[in-house]
């Protein structure tokens, strides 16, 4: 046994699991296997899991709930940390809420919504966690959750070591569907971690809130395939005017008609690559690149992905 291996044992205890296949644990259902595993239920036990990986020089990837992330079929070679810190804190004082970078978006806005307080009801239904949606500045409808966020607490790398920081959210850089974290880090080994978030919410009637909440997601599930396995949305819109969506884009260049193994676009929205049937991560990433060659021959567009590729791949 490798003396990293055996610290990680000592350290993490029985929570530590060894080769867990990642597509049990995200959205699409594709991934091979990651070499250590580990639940953290806490923000405390988030910062040790990550700032051991660290010091071992262990590579890690911290995941929410598995949305918008592509993991290989080789897995990850390294520690995944499923991250299920739950703290959520209101201010007595103002409509602001401290929220752990695990707790799940749709569970804040149901709690605000009991407490009078709303303005992120855009993003009811978007599956994932308050730190994966700030990571990649999440939204819908027009809206992104970047703008109601007044400062993070988070972990980064520094002087070889973990260190705890807060920042504005002007350090984010906030830009459509991206972030400095993201955008700068993404191919980083070591990338900081976001462990929790100060929100602004406002004040609004509960059942004000609970109708924008429906008609937001009546809309939804009339334009996404809420039951098929998919990351969510794949591709960045080129920009903000209908005929500029990744979704027109793609269903005009004939992505739809397409299929690579198990892997095929929604018929009901086609920036929606879905799991139909067994597929594989390569199967995933090979469709992707088809629909892009697509776009490109058809529009002279370069389709960017919303989501990411994680681990080892062949090309």
């Amino acid at each position: 046994m490798r003396e990293s291996e055996s610290t990680l044992r000592t350290e993490l205890g029985d929570k530590l699991k060894f080769n867990v296949i990642l597509k049990d644990y995200v959205s699409i259902g594709v991934g091979g296997v990651a070499d250590y595993f580990y639940e953290a239920d806490s923000i405390e036990d988030l910062v040790h899991a990550v700032s051991l990986s660290y010091k071992l020089r262990i590579p890690y990837l911290v995941m929410g709930g598995g949305y918008n992330i592509i993991p290989s079929d080789s897995g990850f070679p390294g520690l995944v940390i499923l991250n299920r810190s739950s703290g959520i804190l209101f201010a007595n004082d103002s409509s602001q809420v401290i929220v752990d970078s695990g707790v799940n978006i749709s569970t804040l806005i149901n709690l605000a919504a009991g407490r009078g307080l709303g303005g992120m009801e855009f993003m009811y239904g978007i599956p994932g966690t308050i730190g994966g949606s700030i990571y990649g500045n999440a939204g819908a409808f027009g809206h992104e959750i970047g703008g109601f966020v007044k400062s993070l607490t988070l972990l980064i790398p520094k002087d070889g070591q973990m260190a705890i920081m807060k920042h504005v959210p002007g350090w984010m850089k906030f830009s459509y569907r991206g972030s400095y974290l993201k955008d700068a880090y993404r191919d980083a080994e070591f990338k900081p971690i976001i462990l929790t978030a100060r929100i602004q919410l406002v004040q609004r009637r509960r059942d004000e809130i609970i109708k924008i909440i429906q008609t937001r997601l009546s809309e939804k599930k009339k334009k996404q395939p809420l039951n098929e396995k998919s990351a969510g949305s794949f591709f960045r819109n080129i920009g903000a005017r209908p005929e500029q969506s990744a979704g027109y884009l793609l269903d005009q260049a004939g992505a739809k008609r397409l299929r690579v193994g198990g892997a095929s676009f929604s018929k009901k929205h086609a920036n929606f690559l879905i799991n139909s049937k067994h597929a594989t991560a390569n199967d995933v990433r090979t469709l992707a690149k088809q629909a892009q060659s697509l776009v490109k021959e058809k529009f002279n567009y370069d389709l960017l992905e919303e989501i990411e590729y994680i681990g080892q791949w062949s090309d």
